[in-house]
Parts: structure tokens; sequence; C-alpha cells
């Protein structure tokens, strides 16, 4: 498998070039994690009980008490990007492609959907129910009194997380009529608790009487199961050992830490094992799919009345000391958001005192725990790319039926979109883009792309090496736009290879570097690796 081109050979001083080269070739675009495999792997599905222990006191601990465990990503080609895998996909979908999602645009209504069976009981109201073209899909509803809330946010996060490259199933909101299901002849009911029987109308009728409803018209959300055998959650930790694809540890990869960005974002707060999914493809090999965004967007505290979610976790010691020290007299950020407009199908969702660095899911998650600022460049620098209209369409795909719901969201993505951005690019040289020539080093800078600042205040500097570290030459210019050239003079042994030092400043202020490797291939200049320090 070609895996990583990275060859490092030894630490140095992060004003110099140091020891580490990369090999003369193109950056790797995608590996081969599709190779069907002998033994169909295991599934993962710890325990709800045993898994939180885990993520909020052990793994910590062990963090604590193991030195050097806070390791950068590994899952990257050299410029620090993450090839197609069965994970992720690099892609840039156009809006409306965005609006209509992935799969098919959702179950098909030309003839009445067969029932196959329910779920009653616990939080979760869910139908399992075939179209007519054959497909197996599920069938929610909105809590009653939270009309359009979770039926919206899973639709609109699906959208954002397909756009940004992750594998979710084919959601999509619908309205229909009770006519439009009709029971299927093998059709079971089974209780939270009780052995399986076979479903009557009246079981159907009883359990739809818990959903919200307009009416004789029922608004709800489908979610077509994904082709293949079922393998449970994704460990948050370690690798799947049956699985010989799947060879970096979990918390190691940047697609899952770089999710720190995203789910920021969408505040989506419900992170778990049990809201992700692995499944054996028909062609014997595994694919990894996040799911299950009905609690983000701020709905999760709505519906639970619970407003500190997103603003920290579950367990939050300091939090709570903070409180107690202060006889409650601290404020804390969620307590000082602005009054819930109270537009149908929102929920407490807000731009105001979200702080990306502070963000906080539900419960610990060890990859969102380990992301380092690289991991979440690469997540913010995808996440610029969505445009207004992206979002906007994601938004529409939530079918809210208030306009203002609808204006409101996009604002608030927005909002919050330009705050994790800033934040961080503003943590590394975010310079992109990067081509060269024998004469010249250009590249986009992402601060000036997306208007954080101004070219009036961007410098750079450039201090160029050759391939045994010898300084070659010097120079510095004020920005000349979103991309700037520098001049540079290669390097004469080893195919030219040359390491630029680049060095931004914004209002007189220096960034952290970035090395910037190059070397002649067969078809001229190339840049081989970036090495952001």
């Amino acid at each position: 498998m070609r895996w990583l081109v990275l060859l490092l050979v030894g630490c140095a001083a992060s004003t110099a070039p140091g020891r580490l080269r990369f090999r003369n070739q193109d950056p790797v675009t995608a590996v081969n994690d599709r190779v069907p495999v002998d033994k169909p792997p295991g599934a993962y599905n710890e325990g709800l009980v045993e898994y939180y222990f885990a993520q909020e006191f052990i793994d910590p601990a062990r963090f604590l008490l193991t030195v050097g465990e806070a390791k950068p990503a590994k899952n990257i080609n050299s410029l620090g990007n993450v090839p197609d895998s069965a994970w992720f996909t690099n892609r840039l979908p156009t809006p409306e492609e965005v609006r209509r999602g992935p799969g098919q645009g959702g179950p098909d209504q030309t003839q009445p959907w067969r029932v196959v069976g329910v779920k009653i009981g616990g939080m979760a109201i869910g139908i399992t129910m075939i179209d007519g073209r054959g497909d197996k899909y599920v069938l929610k509803f909105d809590e009653k009194n939270f009309p359009e809330t979770e039926s919206a946010a899973d639709v609109i996060v699906q959208r954002l997380t397909w756009a940004m490259g992750y594998n979710v199933p084919e959601n999509q909101v619908v309205s229909f009529k009770r006519d439009q299901l009709v029971l299927d002849e093998k059709a079971e009911y089974a209780a939270r608790s009780g052995p399986k029987r076979k479903m009557t109308p009246a079981d159907l009728d009883r359990y739809l009487a818990m959903a919200q409803s307009e009416g004789d018209t029922f608004r709800g959300l489908t979610s077509r199961f994904i082709d293949g055998k079922p393998l449970g959650g994704i460990e948050p930790v370690g690798v799947r050992e049956s699985d010989p694809n799947d060879r970096v540890p979990h918390e190691l990869r940047r697609d899952l830490r770089g999710q720190r960005v995203l789910w920021a974002w969408v505040n989506h707060i419900d992170i778990k094992h049990q809201n992700a999914l692995v499944v054996l493809t028909k062609d014997n090999f595994l694919e990894w799919y996040a799911l299950d965004f009905g609690e983000s967007l701020g709905v999760g505290a709505l519906t639970t009345s619970v407003p500190r979610l997103g603003y920290r976790p579950t367990y939050a010691w300091g939090s709570a000391l903070l409180s107690f020290v202060t006889v409650g007299a601290y404020v804390h950020p969620w307590e000082r958001t602005a009054r819930h407009p109270g537009y149908r199908g929102l929920g407490e969702f807000e731009a105001e005192q979200f702080d990306p660095g502070e963000w906080s899911a539900n419960h610990r998650w060890r990859p969102l725990d380990l992301a380092d600022r690289f991991d979440q460049f690469w997540a913010a620098e995808i996440m610029l790319r969505l445009t207004p209209a992206h979002v906007r369409a994601a938004v529409e795909a939530g079918q809210y039926t208030d306009k203002r719901t609808t204006d409101y969201m996009v604002e608030t993505l927005l909002a919050r979109q330009r705050k994790l951005g800033r934040w961080a690019l503003g943590r590394v040289a975010p310079i992109t883009n990067v081509e060269a020539t024998d004469t010249t080093l250009c590249f986009d800078d992402l601060w000036l792309r997306h208007d954080f600042g101004s070219p009036s205040t961007t410098r750079y500097s450039m201090t160029t090496y050759d391939y045994a570290g010898q300084r070659l030459g010097s120079t510095a210019m004020a920005a000349t736009g979103v991309r700037t050239c520098l001049p540079m003079r290669p390097g004469s042994a080893k195919d030219n290879y040359t390491m630029a030092r680049i060095e931004v400043r914004r209002n007189g202020k220096a960034l952290p570097l970035a090395f910037v490797h190059v070397a002649k291939g067969p078809k001229g200049f190339r840049v081989i690796g970036i090495d952001r320090r």
C-alpha cells in the first residue's frame, strides 16, 4: 500500500529546516484500504455505560500518565491533507448537489410504504419500512411539541457532513398521510421488553399518535439503510484488529480529529460510537459512516432543557468548582446567550457566545480530545470552501416552514463558520495551493482569501536551503493579494531539492513557520511536501 511519504529522520530547531526530507514524488491522493478481507471482521458494540466510563475516566487518566501520547496525525500525505479512503473523500459539491444530498433523493412515494416493524419505548420514535423500489428505510419523527426540530437538524448536518467529505446515510425530510403506510404481512411489533408479535393496524395507529403531526399529515425523516452488513460503531482508540485495511489508530486519524471543527460548527454534541456505523460492503471491505445528527444545531439543548450542551461536557469539574466557589455568582457563557427567538423548528443555536476553542461535545471522544491546530487547520480549510450558497442549500434541505427559521439558521451557521475559520487559520501559517518553478514559489493565503485581514497588513519573508541544509538566500515582500509569488533560487543537488522557510507576519506579529519542500520532477519543479511548525 502506498501510504505516507514522510521520512522523519530527526528533529531540528523550529527556525532551521532540520533533517526532515520528503521523497521526490507527487503527494498521495488515495489509499488502498478497500482490499477484500479473507475473514469478515467482528463488530464493535461496547455498552454505553462501559463506553462512557472509559472515555470520561480511563482514557484521560491513561493520557496523563503516558509520556508522549499526544502524537500528530498519521493518515496524511506530504502536504498534510487526508487522501481519499473508505473513511473520507475529497469533494466539493455544487450548492444544488448539497441541496439534493447523496443518493436517490429519498424514498419512492408513488406506492405505499410497507411497514415491517417499529420500536416503541425509550426516546426514539422509528418505523422500519420498504418503499416502492424495494429500498429499506428508517422513518423517524420529531418529538411532540418540537415540530421540525430533529428532522431538519439531522438533514442539514447530514448535508454539511457529506459536503465536507464524510460518508453519511441517505437522509431526507418527507411529508405523507396515514394511507401512505401499510402493514407488511410479516410486520412485527416489539416493545421495550417482551417477545415480538405480529403487528396490527391498531399498533401502528397507537404508535403514530406519539409523533408530531399536522392534522392527517405527518412530517418525518427517512434514512435509507446503508448497503452492507452492519458491524457496530467506530472505536475511538486503536484499530479494528480483524480488519487488515485499518492500520492507523483511530485517535491518530486526521479525518476523525478534524471533525472537531465540523461538530463545533453545527454543535453536534451527541458524539459516541453508537452514532457512527461500520459496514462490510458487498465487495468485502469496511466503510466508515457518521450518522444521527438530530440533536445538533441546539436541538438537544431545546428538547432536554439543558442549555450548557455545546458549552461544556457532562463532567466538567472546573466549571462546577467555579460555580461552587462563587456561590453561583459566576455567569457561564450559556447563561449569557440572547433570548431564543422561538421560531418554529429552531433549536438553542447561536453564534454570539460561541467560542471555537472552548466548544465541547456532551461526552469525551478521544479523537476530538487529541485534535491539534494542524488537524483543525486542515478541516477549517475544507469548511471555508463551503460558500453561503452551499450553507443555504443545506438549510433549505431541512424544509423549515417558517422562512425566519431558515434565514436565522443560515446567518448563524455563517457567523460560526467565520469564527471557526479565524480561530483555526490564525494559529498556523495558512498558505495553500503552493506551486514552484525554477525561479518562483507562489501560494495563496487563506487568511486573505476569506477576508480576515488586509494584504496591506501582511508581509512574508522566505529563506531557502538546499538538501544539505545550507542556506541559499533570503527575500521578503508584502502580500500582493490573495496570491503572492516570491523569487526563489533552487538548490543544485538531489533533484534541485530546496526547502523554503516561510514566515508570515500580520500587523508585525509573526505566525508559526511553514517549510515548503520543492524538487525537480519529470515535468518540472513541484512541491513535494509542507512541514508546518
